[in-house]
């Protein structure tokens, strides 16, 4: 019994091996700083280059995606009141989106780009139909969220066109806030 517990004890580490040990360890670390910086880059550098490559993926397959449009917002559109075409309304509303979404010189709204497409808005049901093919678009408030990798980092919520106009546009920016009022309004909505 006496020579199994001999033997047991003297595999136990002791503070003298175990010093030996991460001694090794620090020397084999301080040997190869640039192999162990290189392998560690190269993991982390593989991780970022992995997910950026995903979402990539995911925006070129969304790109080349034949999707039909599904509309979230149920509005009641009168086709004989509308003068622009379902083409125009998408344009207009690719314009609105970019609009809220300038970036030059500093953050902000393009109260013109705005303005010009309201201005070509003439009845209630013209706003109705840029608003529907509008649908529903990620809003965080001071830009829409981007489709990358960045957007894990971000936080935003579905939101339809009024409630952009009604965050983009206030009441100091005179004339296109009427205008923008005064159009949302004839179509029955709220601003």
């Amino acid at each position: 019994m006496k020579k199994k517990t001999s033997k047991k004890v003297g595999k136990i580490a002791t503070k003298e091996t175990a010093t030996k040990a991460v001694k090794k360890t620090g020397d084999f670390i301080a040997d190869n700083k640039k192999e162990l910086l290189y392998v560690s880059g190269a993991i982390v550098l593989g991780f970022v280059g992995y997910k950026v490559y995903q979402s990539f993926k995911t925006g070129v397959t969304e790109a080349f995606d034949d999707k039909v449009d599904v509309v979230g917002v149920d509005v009641k559109i009168n086709p004989s009141r509308t003068t622009i075409s379902i083409e125009q309304a998408k344009q207009f509303a690719q314009v609105l989106l970019d609009a809220c979404n300038a970036k030059e010189p500093l953050w902000g709204t393009d109260e013109p780009a705005v303005l010009g497409v309201f201005n070509k808005l003439k009845t209630a049901d013209d706003f109705k139909l840029v608003y529907k093919v509008f649908d529903y678009r990620d809003y965080n408030g001071y830009n829409s969220p981007p489709k990358g990798f960045l957007r894990h980092f971000d936080d935003y919520y579905p939101r339809d066109l009024v409630y952009w106009l009604r965050k983009e546009i206030k009441p100091s920016d005179g004339k296109v806030y009427q205008v923008v009022k005064s159009r949302i309004e004839s179509a029955g909505m709220a601003f």
